[in-house]
């Protein structure tokens, strides 16, 4: 048998055999996710897309360069840190996004905040892709003009119950005449699971950026076409916005669990938090310890919770706000955190759960070269400009609408983010790449991933696919598989628990994991919404 040249892992199959052939063609692990990424955005349109935003970690092998390429959302020129304050409508019971009457934070175009993808994906192929860019985009190109076939996961975003105080699926995708027209079908109705959904403006689209790079999109024929239906229509993003947007190349965020290293994004991503969460768990031995347990997940939710209290409390732009990240990440902070949970503390005040959003690609090549990319639209505006054919980004419900908080609006500003696109070493060397889509659940996801393999010795796949619950402060949220007496057990510690109908909750969020234990790569797609290991030989 051939040796494997490298793997990709995502939520969506096909556009993880797309970076498996780039692989097979000679391509490395980031010409790979490049094109994976792309690919996603056809497949996947609600989860992530060329309005959207988002953010990497790399690690080159031959160089040792190791770091992150961030392109987070920014807030329009016209947005007022007060504007809204007066008629917001608290916060949703899950998530905690920005309720409206008139869903202006969720829907249309006063939701959308200036667009990071496509600058984020050109500094990473100028910086570190081997192939032809326009090359790379050819899958895509290819898979929007001749039509992919509607997924379970697609169909059910947006056909499932709400919660209350969020739209209906059928309300998004009707927001706008260029959105209905393209994600509803001939009825009026969405798309049937099986059905072949064509995306040829958005082909166009890509074929522009194809031909001209990402000057186009920010500052050429593409960025005038916004402009001109962003000043139409109210929007806050301006002309200025797109041709002053910067994507940031900063060093990870570094942490340590048993022995092993931690890398994770800075600020407004949740690295910090994901590694606060490990931290305090590492203050407690699980030898023993049986993996689903009562005494496992009790201290897995107090974790959780306590680096959710900070974060709720710190987390920012650092552009615009100090964040502690060294008193976030310290070993004192979580010995802290470690005594008051064996003092009796519990998670309580704060209401949250899963959404189920977003995307991520895990990819790794034989030379050694590995990288974690999520990137998302939120949950999509509804907004397809005229002609242009692809969804924008809603991230402006992610804003904290009260006047003089860390995570407040500002022009320019970036909201937090629960993505935690995250490399693990062992001994100096890559030892798993993980990352997931989600919401604040993306950290949960990837916590659990990481110590399902650490602590009780799992492969990628059992670890991905594990019983998993999540906890923001409030409520434990566990799956079905969760056994009755756990449940039981951890109610009679105090604990308040949502025990979900569903075994393979596809709320709680997708992980996709490659692990290199003793140098032999598997790969992990979770079975909660899609899935995706593609092998290159």
């Amino acid at each position: 048998m051939d040796s494997i040249k490298g793997l990709v892992v995502c939520p969506q199959p096909r556009a993880a055999d797309a970076g498996a052939e780039v692989l097979r063609r000679g391509g490395n692990a980031f010409d790979a996710a490049l094109t994976t990424a792309f690919c996603q955005m056809v497949q996947d349109p609600f989860m992530c897309g060329l309005g959207g935003m988002g953010t990497l970690q790399f690690l080159d092998a031959r160089s040792g360069r190791h770091g992150m390429i961030d392109f987070h959302a920014r807030a329009g020129a016209k947005v007022r840190p007060e504007m809204w304050a007066g008629d917001s409508q608290g916060r949703s019971e899950i998530s905690g996004y920005a309720l409206f009457e008139d869903f202006r934070a969720e829907l249309g175009y006063q939701a959308i905040m200036t667009p990071g993808t496509v600058a984020g994906l050109a500094r990473f192929h100028e910086t570190l892709c081997s192939q032809d860019w326009a090359a790379l985009l050819a899958p895509a190109i290819r898979m929007a003009r001749e039509g992919v076939l509607v997924t379970p996961f697609y169909h059910d975003f947006l056909a499932r119950t709400p919660q209350p105080g969020l739209p209906s699926g059928l309300r998004r995708v009707s927001t706008t005449p260029g959105c209905a027209a393209l994600y509803l079908d001939a009825q009026g109705a969405l798309h049937r699971v099986g059905d072949t959904l064509r995306q040829p403006e958005m082909a166009d689209s890509l074929e522009r950026l194809a031909r001209h790079g990402a000057a186009d999109f920010y500052h050429g024929e593409t960025a005038a076409r916004i402009a001109e239906d962003f000043a139409r229509n109210g929007a806050f993003v301006t002309a200025a916005d797109l041709a002053d947007y910067q994507v940031r190349e900063v060093p990870p965020v570094i942490g340590s669990y048993r022995g092993y290293g931690i890398a994770s994004n800075p600020p407004p991503g949740s690295g910090a938090v994901l590694i606060e969460m490990l931290n305090i768990l590492e203050q407690f031995d699980f030898g023993g310890v049986q993996p689903g347990s009562a005494r496992h997940l009790d201290l897995v939710a107090r974790a959780m919770a306590a680096a959710h209290e900070d974060r709720e409390n710190w987390l920012a732009d650092p552009d615009f706000v100090d964040v502690p990240v060294e008193e976030m990440i310290s070993k004192r902070r979580a010995a802290d955190w470690a005594a008051r949970i064996r003092a009796g503390w519990l998670p309580g005040g704060r209401i949250a759960a899963p959404p189920s959003c977003t995307t991520h690609v895990s990819a790794w090549d034989a030379a050694g070269n590995c990288v974690s990319l999520t990137h998302t639209l939120g949950t999509g505006a509804g907004v397809v400009t005229p002609g242009l054919g692809f969804n924008w980004n809603n991230a402006m419900k992610l804003f904290d609408m009260r006047p003089g908080r860390p995570n407040s609006m500002a022009p320019g500003k970036a909201r937090t983010t629960g993505m935690v696109p995250t490399i693990v070493t062992k001994d100096g060397a890559p030892w798993m790449i993980v990352g997931a889509p989600g919401g604040s659940v993306i950290i949960s996801a990837v916590l659990t991933t990481i110590v399902n393999a650490v602590d009780f010795g799992m492969g990628a796949v059992e670890a991905v696919s594990f019983p998993r619950i999540h906890c923001e402060g409030g409520p434990v949220f566990c799956e079905a598989r969760v056994q009755g007496d756990v449940v039981q057990a951890l109610r009679d510690l105090g604990h308040e628990v949502r025990h979900s109908p569903l075994s393979y909750d596809p709320g709680m969020s997708r992980a996709h994991a490659i692990l290199l234990r003793d140098g032999r790569p598997t790969g992990g797609a979770d079975p909660r919404g899609g899935g995706g290991v593609a092998v290159a030989w």
